[in-house]
């Protein structure tokens, strides 16, 4: 009975052996279900042949009584004497040799037909007494149309052969009506019997592989169970549980296979517990560098981070300045303070050449960094971190101390992690902020563009504070660009600008406008406080002309502020009529203008003789 137990759950069966013989199960019943689809659409094909056949050889009995009709009327015409001319009778035989032609080849078709028995009878009969039909009335026929009245001896003969053709052939008629009732009959059943085999076989198929199936699942299941009761354990956090069942099948390496993961598992998480505290503090650090929008913000986190790594490791990070040829102490430990690198540039030293950090565990070594040597202290141990971002060197994170006092791994581990994080967070704040003054400066004069300037405005007039605006321009600049070249007329812009940057107030703000034109916003300034600025500027350019060594040119000024207007473009435009005004009146000055002045001034305040333009058609025709 044991054996008859083990045999039914297939123990000792490997899941290969359980699978190919579900596979093997599954094509018996393809096998069967095919047999009986194939058994149940032959039949409906014999029945389908059949009715074919049938219904061929009915409309061929259906043409052959057509074709009878067809020469009994030629008869009856040739006795009625139609066929008067010579053309008439000609058609009219022909007419008759052609039916009759027809309705031979008609009856000899359905001869050939393979019908059952009792339509070859009707067949039979059908053919002899035709035969007759076609002989009396071909004879009748010929003679009606030469001459109809001797033909009247033969017409009581053609009637008699032409009735029992008749007769016959009704009968053949209802033979083949009767069949095909059946042939449809059988064709339906035919059908109705293969879907319904179909259906019975397709539903005891599935149920018997169904429960075929689910007797092999349910064996693969059992013996799966100690292997899943094991992995599951392993999932909880049980590492020391292994499984029993190793044997040469498949089940037998899969609970191999575990043990073995158990095992390299237990050892990976024992390296990620010890991972755990760098990644942690990897996260922290760029966490807190990413609140750093500054170098100087920057520089504290990385204090505070070699505080954690160790309070007594002195550490310095040692960046280049903006030639890229020196090196300078950008931050040091806070309290065990700088490690003392002399290195001076950075391709001087061996952890920037080689790309990755570098450790030195004595510095009497063979192979140990030459400026390790000789300090107070005596020997040291160093590790030298590489500073860098997107492939540019940056510097370099220098940490020495005494070697018995040597870094440990997790400690040179984190120095790498603070070399790596501070070379991203430095160079992306410097790349922002190179972005962000190359976007808001001119590149010919280093001053603010003009959208620098309309967003200056536009905060000082949202939050309501007085400003003043004032338009420049240098006078004669297209004189000077055509007698001197486009490169006096550059040292002429960039000496204006330096102009300004000397004598406007630390949060006044000087902006190119465009061409020769420059404004000036002057927070918390009247217009009157904005002249006084002015004169200043004028007085320091013609200072700086005397020793610059550029060409003499001189600039006009139209102050407006902000009681005037409280649109930004109103401002615009009155400080661009009193500038207007400054030129018409010689040059060389600063006029301070006003709304009323503004308003009823042309539009066109710029004249041609300054800023050349297409003359206006209409104000010369209204001068006129």
């Amino acid at each position: 009975m044991g054996g008859f137990v083990q045999a039914v759950r297939l123990q000792g069966w490997s899941v290969g052996a359980r699978l190919l013989l579900i596979n093997g199960l599954l094509a018996v019943a393809l096998v069967f279900v095919g047999t009986i689809a194939w058994r149940a659409l032959s039949a409906q094909n014999r029945a389908m042949s059949e009715l074919a056949l049938i219904s061929k050889a009915a409309r061929y009995h259906q043409d052959a009584g057509t074709l009878q009709a067809d020469l009994r009327a030629d008869v009856n015409a040739a006795l009625a004497g139609r066929a008067r001319t010579s053309e008439e009778r000609a058609e009219l035989l022909d007419s008759l040799d052609e039916n009759s032609k027809q309705l031979r080849r008609d009856l000899l078709t359905l001869e050939k037909l393979d019908l059952p028995a009792d339509l070859v009878d009707t067949e039979a009969k059908v053919q002899t007494l035709a035969d007759l039909y076609l002989v009396r009335a071909t004879e009748l026929g010929r003679m009606a149309v030469r001459d109809p009245a001797a033909a009247e001896p033969l017409v009581r003969q053609f009637s008699d052969s032409l009735a029992a053709l008749d007769a016959a052939m009704l009968k053949q008629t209802l033979a083949f009506s009767t069949h095909i009732v059946q042939a449809n009959e059988d064709a339906a059943y035919a059908e109705a019997n293969a879907k319904k085999w179909l259906i019975t076989a397709g539903i005891l198929t599935n149920l018997v592989v169904g429960l075929l199936v689910e007797w092999l699942s349910r064996s693969i299941r059992r013996s799966l169970r100690a292997v899943r009761d094991v992995a599951q354990a392993l999932a909880e956090g049980d590492l020391t549980a292994r499984n029993t069942t190793t044997g040469p099948d498949e089940l037998g390496e899969l609970g191999g296979a575990i043990n073995g993961m158990a095992d390299n598992l237990r050892d990976v998480i024992g390296k990620l517990r010890a991972e755990a505290d760098r990644d942690a503090f990897g996260t922290q650090l760029v966490e807190a560098l990413e609140m750093a929008d500054t170098e100087e913000e920057a520089y504290g986190v990385l204090g505070r981070a070699m505080t954690l790594i160790s309070p007594e490791l002195p550490t310095e990070l040692l960046l280049a300045d903006s030639s890229r040829a020196h090196l300078e102490r950008a931050t040091a430990h806070p309290l065990a303070g700088a490690a003392g690198c002399t290195v001076d540039s950075p391709f001087s030293c061996m952890a920037v050449r080689r790309g990755s950090a570098v450790t030195f565990p004595d510095s009497e070594g063979l192979n140990a960094c030459t400026r390790l040597r000789g300090r107070p202290c005596g020997p040291v141990a160093a590790v030298c971190v590489p500073i860098s971002f997107m492939g540019r060197a940056l510097g370099v994170l220098h940490a020495a101390t005494a070697i018995a006092k040597l870094p440990t791994a997790r400690q040179i581990a984190q120095l790498t992690t603070l070399g790596l994080q501070a070379g991203a967070r430095i160079g992306t704040v410097r790349a922002f902020h190179s972005t962000q003054h190359k976007a808001s400066t001119d590149s010919l004069t280093g001053l603010h563009n003009r959208r620098s300037a309309e967003e200056r405005a536009r905060e000082l007039m949202t939050a309501r504070k007085p400003f003043s605006v004032v338009l420049a321009d240098l006078d004669h600049f297209k004189q000077l660009n055509d007698s001197r070249g486009h490169e006096a007329g550059d040292q002429a812009l960039r000496l204006f600008a330096e102009t300004l940057r000397h004598h406007m107030r630390e949060h006044d703000m000087a902006a190119r406008w465009g061409g020769e034109e420059f404004v000036l916003i002057l927070p918390h300034a009247s217009a009157h406080q904005a002249l006084e600025a002015v004169e200043r500027i004028r007085v320091g350019l013609a200072t700086m002309l005397l020793t610059g060594g550029s060409p003499a040119f001189t600039s006009s000024f139209g102050i407006a502020d902000s009681t005037m207007s409280s649109r930004f473009e109103k401002l615009l435009k009155i400080a661009d009529e009193a500038l207007y005004r400054a030129k018409d009146a010689g040059r060389d000055r600063a006029v301070i203008g006003s709304a009323k002045a503004a308003s009823s001034a042309d539009t066109q305040t710029r004249r041609a003789y300054e800023h050349p333009a297409s003359p206006n058609m209409k104000k010369m025709s209204a001068d006129r």
